[in-house]
């Protein structure tokens, strides 16, 4: 089964650790810092509209795409005021309008399993912005991968049943393969399959800068303090060059 079909809609309830708030107030954040007068917001990869909810009670129009249909009827229930969603391949798209601010996190962009696929997101980010727009990207790292999934497994419980979640990396090809297992209690399991590649922050750069972007900002763990060898993720600043 394709990745984010049959988890989006426990997907939330998988991550209930993590502090969104917290997370929406340092994208918040970067965007005030490089993008001071924005007021169209883009998020590439919206999952289930957690961040796109967010900048709709604050007041910014706010577009997510995301190519996974099931996350976006999730997303559904949280698209309102200025918050609109959009089924798209982040790695082919275009706006009628350039957006002021650009944002993929929570490492959308280790699903593009390919150089050139992030060249492609990163030329379509190019374009969808004006000289005055910026667009954050995070990348997991490899010390995560090692860190906290390389060969474990982890149990989520629902109320419905629960979700076993392994993981295996091949430190040659430098893909991490996540194995998604949805064991419901009335019976039946479904499993997902999930392939991400491991950038490091050097490549990311050179991809971006060969799409015409210019890099402002590389940081870590959603501060601005320059990456550590245990640094999470690693967050990149751009702007249009």
């Amino acid at each position: 089964m394709q990745p984010y079909t049959s988890i989006a809609p426990v997907y939330d309830t998988i991550l209930r650790h993590v502090n969104y708030q917290e997370w929406y107030e340092y994208i918040r954040a970067v965007m005030e810092r490089y993008a001071p007068a924005a007021v169209t917001v883009l998020e590439l990869g919206c999952g289930t509209g957690r961040f796109g909810a967010k900048f709709s009670n604050d007041g910014y129009a706010i577009y997510g795409i995301d190519r996974s249909l099931s996350m976006l009827a999730v997303a559904k229930a949280r698209a309102f005021l200025n918050f609109r969603i959009f089924c798209a391949d982040i790695t082919r798209f275009s706006l009628a309008r350039p957006a002021d601010f650009i944002f993929s996190v929570h490492d959308t962009m280790n699903y593009l399993l390919e150089p050139d696929d992030m060249s492609r997101v990163f030329a379509c980010a190019r374009e969808a912005m004006h000289e005055r727009s910026a667009f954050l990207f995070d990348i997991t790292t490899e010390y995560n991968i090692y860190a906290n999934f390389a060969g474990k497994t982890t149990r989520h419980q629902l109320r419905d049943g629960w979700v076993e979640w392994s993981n295996e990396y091949d430190a040659g090809s430098r893909l991490v393969r996540s194995i998604l297992r949805y064991h419901r209690h009335q019976g039946g399991t479904v499993t997902e399959e999930h392939l991400q590649r491991i950038y490091t922050a050097e490549e990311a750069d050179s991809l971006a800068t060969h799409a015409g972007l210019e890099v402002m900002g590389v940081f870590g763990d959603y501060t601005f303090e320059p990456p550590q060898s245990d640094t999470i993720m690693i967050n990149v600043v751009t702007r249009r060059g």
